[in-house]
């Protein structure tokens, strides 16, 4: 399967099995979704970065260069600045030398304290207007700017589930339909362009204890197949308890699950309206 987009995975708690009193149990309890964050040279709990004034031209035009630089990164939430550092700092230096046509030519570096280089990048400033254009593009390449939410209309077909017994794959698959057709996504009949499918995986395999441990993966996967990630639940309940009727325990694991499928699909309609491919807005 292709390279996911963003994974999230939710891995149920300590979960409550099958009584044999008769009450409806509670399996399959969501947890917490661990969201993954697109790469970026500077993470968000990062230490903090030391601009050094640029080297190459004269040193008033390179601190004013590095003060520039220093408060674009600030805009970014990164603590920066030109006059000091700890010892977990950051350094980014500039080597500047001026071109026949008057313009500034900065190769960037950022790099550890021990003198290992993060990244590098080379920038042209011909204008003042330049310069503060290129301070910015410089903390933009540091740190990305989060991607906006975007309010949209994720729409999703709900595919067979495979691998329960009984009657586990009907009852799964309606509840998890039910379950997404109260959530703000689209329920469409079949995958459409622009949309998502869920398809849920089984597996119910008996523990030497005697009891059965069960565990239901829902994949999300976008219009062209790519997988987008997968909401994991897990039990261990009486064995055999769910060999013919899953009556009792569908509704629940799907309402557990619907949670971190809809946070899945709307990452990944965030990342197609960042690139430009995204449906249409919810109307404000």
């Amino acid at each position: 399967m292709i390279r996911s987009l963003a994974t999230v995975v939710l891995v149920a708690g300590t979960l409550l099995g099958l009584a044999a009193c008769g009450q409806v149990p509670q399996p399959f309890a969501k947890d917490y979704a661990n969201l993954s964050k697109a790469p970026f040279l500077i993470a968000p709990t990062t230490e903090g970065v030391l601009v050094l004034p640029v080297d190459g031209v004269d040193p008033e035009t390179g601190q004013l260069i590095a003060d520039l630089t220093a408060t674009a990164l600030q805009k970014q939430d990164v603590a920066a600045g030109t006059r000091a550092s700890n010892r977990a700092s950051l350094f980014l230096s500039g080597s500047g030398r001026r071109r026949l046509d008057g313009a500034i030519e900065i190769t960037w570096t950022l790099a550890r304290s021990d003198g290992s280089v993060v990244g590098e990048r080379t920038d042209t400033i011909a204008s003042d207007a330049q310069l503060a254009e290129s301070t910015a593009k410089v903390a933009e390449w540091l740190r990305p700017r989060r991607v906006p939410t975007v309010r949209t209309v994720p729409k999703v077909a709900v595919y067979p589930v495979d691998g329960a017994p009984g009657d586990g794959n009907d009852l799964l698959r309606r509840a998890l339909a039910l379950a997404l057709d109260r959530a703000p996504v689209e329920l469409t009949n079949d995958l459409v362009d622009s949309g998502h499918v869920v398809q849920g995986d089984v597996s119910v395999k008996r523990q030497p204890d005697g009891r059965d441990q069960v565990v239901v993966s829902w994949i999300v996967m976008d219009a062209r197949g790519r997988q987008v990630g997968t909401v994991d639940q897990s039990n261990l309940v009486a064995g055999g308890s769910l060999d013919t009727s899953w009556g009792a325990v569908a509704a629940p694991i799907a309402n557990a699950a619907v949670g971190g499928i809809v946070a899945l699909l709307r990452q990944s309609e965030a990342v197609k309206a960042a690139a430009g491919d995204g449906p249409a807005k919810l109307p404000e």
